[in-house]
């Protein structure tokens, strides 16, 4: 496994990635247009294909495969992903209309993310997903770019990028303590995952900041191995360490996240409904169910639709909501973000 250093880690050269992509295809007898060939699927011909993935960033192993991300200019394409084994050595091709990949890159990089207006569940996987591609594209090594596209893909290897990650793990950590302290007194064993998870979250950002960008939360302790960061690693191990006592495993590992990350404010606990969910008022109270397959009663009458993006319930970070809400959070009802307060949201 090469080592590297932090200044060295964000966006590694051309000669570092082809070397990372040739050893790697050497070894299993697999030629560049090989790899190449699998770019054209019949979908349309490739703008922009991209060789990515762990072997890419720095962390492949024997029994890694290789991503191969190919843009295409075709308006009746969204995701199209094809696993190929034809030459011995697993190849994960993800097909990808190009426009679309361009205008979710570009909302990456305009406004201030998260915003109350647009935090919803959808919302946040979608910048999950998009942050996760843009990554991917940028720390990989082009096999094929045809102009504009070439230049686009220069351009993703910015300042603005490792920005953007670094602010989603920070984010994502803050929501997953959240999580675990609202979890805590109904499902201890539940808010010690939360917990542990933030931790994770939390160390992803650490190495964000260090320079290591890959996106892929399961290789944060090979990014803190290539940052040298043994402070990190120890926390890491601690984590992942099985919580005999969930409570002292939850405040212990909360700890950590503030150390880490800071402070969640000015950031605003969100929940809204969950994907779903349906909300029904009966004379003094609500029945919320999921999927109507199971279901809770709220002694409330004022809860917005079940098919509304409107919000639940908000408040300043580490607030808890009331216990009627915190019952629906418990059990799976509600959804869960954070965002900056706008001004006509009250805090």
């Amino acid at each position: 496994m090469e080592t590297r250093s932090a200044s060295a880690g964000a966006f590694p050269d051309s000669s570092t990635l082809e070397k990372r992509l040739d050893t790697f295809l050497e070894q299993r007898g697999v030629s560049r247009e090989a790899v190449l060939k699998e770019a054209d699927q019949g979908m349309g011909t490739p703008a922009l294909a991209v060789a990515a993935g762990s072997v890419l960033a720095g962390f492949g192993n024997h029994r890694s495969d290789l991503d191969l991300l190919v843009l295409v200019e075709n308006d009746r394409l969204t995701r199209f992903p094809i696993q190929s084994h034809e030459h011995g050595t697993l190849i994960d091709v993800g097909i990808r209309r190009a426009s679309t990949v361009r205008d979710s890159t570009a909302e990456l990089a305009a406004g201030a993310w998260p915003r109350f207006a647009t935090v919803t569940e959808d919302a946040w996987n979608h910048r999950r997903r998009a942050l996760n591609t843009a990554n991917r594209l940028a720390l990989g090594l082009p096999l094929t770019a045809s102009p504009p596209w070439d230049d686009w893909h220069a351009r993703l290897r910015g300042p603005w990028l490792a920005e953007a990650v670094e602010q989603w793990w920070t984010v994502e950590a803050h929501r997953l303590a959240q999580a675990a302290r609202w979890l805590l007194d109904a499902r201890p064993m539940a808010a010690a995952v939360r917990a542990r998870e933030a931790v994770v979250a939390a160390l992803n950002a650490r190495a964000a900041v260090g320079g290591e960008l890959y996106f892929a939360a399961k290789w944060v302790g090979e990014k803190l191995k290539a940052l040298g960061d043994t402070e990190g690693l120890a926390l890491l191990r601690d984590a992942l360490a099985p919580p005999l006592a969930p409570r002292e495993h939850v405040a212990h590992h909360l700890a950590a996240v503030e150390r880490l990350t800071g402070a969640a404010a000015p950031l605003h606990a969100v929940l809204r409904w969950s994907t779903g969910v349906g909300a029904t008022v009966l004379d003094d109270r609500t029945v919320v169910d999921r999927w109507q397959l199971r279901a809770l009663e709220v002694p409330r009458r004022d809860l917005p639709p079940g098919d509304s993006g409107a919000v639940v319930w908000s408040g300043p970070a580490g607030a808890f909501p009331p216990d009627d809400l915190l019952t629906l959070f418990v059990h799976d009802m509600v959804w869960l973000g954070l965002a900056h307060p706008d001004p006509e949201v009250p805090a």
